[in-house]
């Protein structure tokens, strides 16, 4: 959600099913990490985006995985 705050650890290893934070040919994103049969997508949780399939050509980094949501009301 909007204004929500993230908790991001980065000394987790990301894995399948983790929620990262990930920059994308430079561009931020928060993501669902989906690895499967060699490839590997970012995942939204919310409909209204697409995901996100990451290609060889891309530049990804994966800056941390995020461990608690702190949601602002």
């Amino acid at each position: 959600h909007e204004d929500d705050i993230l908790v991001v650890d980065r000394s987790i290893e990301p894995r399948h099913g983790k929620i990262v934070i990930a920059a994308v040919d430079g561009q931020l994103t928060v993501k669902r990490l989906h690895r499967k049969s060699g490839q590997t997508l970012l995942m939204p949780e919310n409909d209204a985006y697409p995901p996100i399939k990451v290609r060889d050509d891309n530049d990804m980094v994966i800056w941390g995985v995020v461990t608690s949501v702190i949601h602002k009301v």
